[in-house]
């Protein structure tokens, strides 16, 4: 929604925005020049010409029932964004279930460095650039498509990302099968001018040309013999330069570096040189983020709220340790914490140390079921590392605190607000 914003903005548009609670985003929104409200209220609606929306925003929010009253236009979040995709003429949506936010801020990145001048819009901040959007003079645009809600399947491509597939949004689907089935009716939309580049085992069709990319050997641009190197991860390209370093951490962020170098081949730039600039990317906010140090403890936020992104979080984070690696976690909504509780167990084994906040409740109604207790059961019976529970973020933060010690990495991962138990941490 703040990418959205700025990039409307940024055309002549006078935007105005709400959110539930006051946060550093809506501060920066508002010295952009976009009056951000806190709360909720009918009046938002006055002197608008259309309503923008995302999917958090429950029918009976004061605005949209303002707005049906009236007769204003409501548009979904995806609605937006697809029109912001059609005043372009080379439109790069990046989708998957894993890794879009940090590909696409690749991209982002590079098409900045490249002199492309590009319109973009990522779902979080590439920390290079300070921001997560931009509207650009050229007729490229790099957005982040997001299949939790069906949306991706509204915007306009001419290259389309597929990163992965996994169940996780278990609020909109039932099976695997079902977001294959998303993926392919989008893709098959394609021109045949176009092309798709997805990853391995993921089985698309479409008119557009195809390429394929992945880890170890296999069909595509292959990312061969990765393995971690101090702040980062190296590996050798299947084709291209004889090796790629990059300034991310994580063996997964190999794979990200090869589709988002096929798309800036595909627009134009040599593998060399398109690999040259990734190597200069530091990340994207909230993915992997070294917030910093206090007494000798580095202090690490990321955003992993899925078994399998959770694992690669934990792994990154491993590779990275010169002492204990120790674990703050907060399972994402009730839904997620009783389908993956054993998983999440299973990944925070990889930790010395855990402690978990309650079950993040972003929309709907709270759920006893779904408490982050019934993780800990799992690590306790598996013979894990030690867990507790804090009662919130604050005394989350003064445990923290008190159980790491000089030379310890401490990562703390969610989409909920534990970013800002991070920042305590180190306050």
């Amino acid at each position: 929604m703040s990418g959205i914003a700025r990039v409307l903005a940024q055309r002549g548009e006078r935007v105005t925005g709400c959110d539930r609670a006051d946060s550093p985003l809506l501060t920066a929104l508002r010295a952009e020049g976009i009056a951000c409200a806190v709360g909720h209220g009918p009046d938002h609606c006055d002197d608008a010409d259309r309503l923008v929306v995302s999917g958090a925003i429950p029918a009976d929010a004061p605005e949209l029932v303002r707005a049906r009253e009236h007769g204003l236009p409501i548009r979904h979040r995806s609605e937006e964004l697809a029109e912001i995709l059609a005043a372009h003429d080379r439109r790069v949506v990046v989708a998957g279930a894993h890794g879009k936010t940090t590909t696409t801020s690749m991209l982002a990145f590079a098409a900045m460095e490249l002199g492309l001048d590009p319109t973009f819009v990522v779902g979080g901040e590439v920390r290079d650039l300070g921001t997560n959007a931009r509207g650009g003079a050229s007729g490229l645009a790099i957005v982040e498509g997001d299949e939790s809600d069906g949306s991706v399947a509204r915007l306009p491509a001419d290259l389309a990302v597929v990163l992965n597939v996994d169940l996780d949004h278990l609020d909109h689907y039932a099976s695997i099968a079902e977001v294959v089935g998303l993926f392919s009716a989008w893709s098959a939309r394609l021109p045949a001018t176009g092309l798709l580049i997805v990853g391995d085992d993921i089985p698309l069709a479409s008119p557009a040309r195809i390429a394929r990319f992945g880890l170890g050997t296999g069909e595509g641009l292959r990312a061969l013999d990765a393995r971690a190197i101090a702040g980062g991860v190296a590996f050798r390209p299947s084709r291209g330069p004889a090796e790629v370093r990059l300034a991310v951490p994580g063996i997964h962020n190999a794979g990200n570096a090869c589709a988002a170098a096929l798309v800036l081949e595909e627009l134009g730039i040599a593998l060399d040189d398109g690999f040259a600039v990734l190597a200069r990317f530091r990340g994207a906010g909230r993915r992997y983020e070294v917030l910093g140090t206090r007494d000798g403890v580095t202090v690490v936020d990321d955003y992993a709220h899925h078994p399998a992104e959770l694992t690669a979080a934990l792994a990154a984070a491993r590779s990275q340790a010169t002492g204990r690696l120790i674990v703050l976690f907060q399972p994402h909504m009730p839904w997620r914490t009783r389908q993956f509780a054993a998983e999440f167990a299973a990944a925070l084994l990889q930790a010395d140390q855990v402690v978990l906040l309650e079950t993040y409740l972003a929309r709907g109604a709270p759920d006893a079921d779904a408490s982050a207790q019934r993780i800990a059961d799992r690590i306790v019976a598996a013979d894990g590392p030690p867990v507790e529970l804090a009662l919130d973020g604050a005394a989350a933060a003064d445990r923290l605190r008190a159980i790491t010690r000089s030379g310890d990495l401490l990562i703390c991962c969610g989409a909920g607000p534990v970013d800002a138990v991070a920042r305590a941490v180190l306050a």
